[in-house]
């Protein structure tokens, strides 16, 4: 019998609902709904194919969800708590996947949010609602891992310690897997030929779009790396071509800087992935979903400048690997770029910091001259060196393949999932 699966992921750039797309293959005996918003709408649309049906719906709002949630025999969740408290609420086993488990701060111990998933599970829908909006973000991400029947983190340096600190506290059910990615998708792409116009450089900027960026206002970020790189293509002609992709590029912009092109474009994930494949020079943030794309791909990605709290926070993680220390950061360009050390409050001042420079000429050019130079180092790598670098992310990254794990996912878990 087929089971009914309603799924989401987290609408904060393109990483959860990636993985989210990646999951459902391994979910063969499951027909898989998703509900979903913003740039995760927007990518599920285009992976339509890997869905049997696509709603949209905002999952903090229960009439978007409660006519799915009633038919579903399982939820899926990347890294949607709102998805995860309604299941809990309706008795319905929850999958949940986090590509950032080392990454949640609290200051709450393992027995309080125990005791909370208890409350939210089981106490008089006011209160399971108050206990769990009085949560932060972060603690709500991991109330969820505490709520589902089976939860899955994705390696990354300070996640098996976490896991650990949660199983002995008597939460042992979370397990460690490797990338979480649409390893088919990146298979294809290593056997397909080069594409028919290759760039010089492949530049990924991502979904972009979080709790606080968006494409038109607090996007500063865009607007500075798109000056660097006219600036790029103008002053290395050798270049040929400059590909940008990234969802704020829905309608493609093809300008010419000098002798190179340099295009603008939000790519199908299978013509992006061609591209990656082949180029001779990626550059990306340091975003977790990239990074194991382009491992798994063996192309050493250049790291370009935070664009959010989240990517200062891997990029520390990844100091003294080669990727780490090659990397351009705001936060080697001095004092002006020391942030909050909060998701949010952090997110806010580099979009702040990140918008002055737009009219700042001398703090404009410091940076710019920060990213020439890296992308120089990074171009001054050997192929032995930069193969010795991928193998070193694939050290730091690995873990048991998610199909492996997802094998017992059948009809036996959803009825043990469920509440006597």
């Amino acid at each position: 019998m087929t089971m009914r699966i309603l799924s989401s992921a987290q609408a904060c750039g393109f990483g959860p609902v990636s993985k989210l797309v990646a999951i459902t293959p391994l979910l063969a005996d499951g027909s898989v709904d998703f509900v979903g918003q913003d740039v995760a709408l927007d990518f599920a649309r285009r992976h339509s194919h890997r869905f049997h049906r696509i709603t949209e719906g905002d999952t903090r709002r229960y009439e978007d969800v409660a006519q799915s949630l009633a038919d579903a025999d399982l939820v899926v969740s990347v890294m949607d708590a709102e998805l995860v408290f309604w299941a809990a609420r309706a008795d319905v086993p929850v999958l949940f996947f986090d590509s950032l488990l080392g990454f949640w701060l609290t200051g709450r111990g393992s027995e309080e949010l125990s005791a909370r998933a208890q409350l939210v599970r089981w106490a008089d829908p006011e209160t399971a609602r108050y206990v769990f909006d009085t949560l932060s973000p972060h603690e709500r991400i991991l109330l969820a891992h505490l709520l589902a029947r089976r939860s899955f983190a994705q390696n990354f340096p300070g996640v098996p310690e976490r896991i650990a600190a949660l199983a002995e506290a008597g939460i042992d059910h979370i397990e460690l897997c490797g990338p979480i990615v649409d390893r088919s998708a990146l298979e294809n792409a290593l056997v397909l030929p080069p594409p028919e116009r290759p760039a010089g450089l492949l530049i990924n900027l991502g979904g972009f779009q979080n709790f606080f960026l968006d494409y038109e206002s607090h996007n500063a970020y865009l607007d500075v790396l798109r000056r660097w790189v006219a600036e790029l293509a103008a002053a290395r002609p050798e270049l040929g071509r400059i590909l940008v992709c990234g969802g704020a590029f829905r309608e493609p912009v093809t300008e010419t800087h000098g002798a190179v092109e340099v295009e603008y474009a939000f790519l199908p994930q299978t013509e992006f992935l061609r591209h990656l494949a082949h180029t001779p020079l990626y550059a990306v943030p340091p975003s977790l979903t990239s990074l194991h794309e382009s491992v798994i791909l063996r192309r050493l990605p250049l790291l370009l400048p935070e664009q959010h709290y989240g990517h200062i926070a891997n990029l520390r993680a990844l100091r003294g690997t080669v990727a780490g220390d090659t990397a351009a950061s705001l936060t080697d360009l001095g004092s002006r770029f020391t942030v909050p050390e909060d998701d949010l409050e952090g997110t806010k001042a580099l979009d702040r910091l990140t918008r002055e420079l737009l009219t700042d000429e001398s703090g404009y050019r410091h940076l710019a001259q920060h990213l020439d130079a890296r992308l120089a180092a990074y171009q001054k790598l050997t192929a032995e060196e930069r193969h010795a670098a991928v193998d070193e992310l694939g050290d730091l990254l690995g873990g048991d393949a998610l199909a492996d794990l997802l094998q017992g996912v059948d009809a036996d878990l959803v009825t043990a999932g469920r509440a006597s």
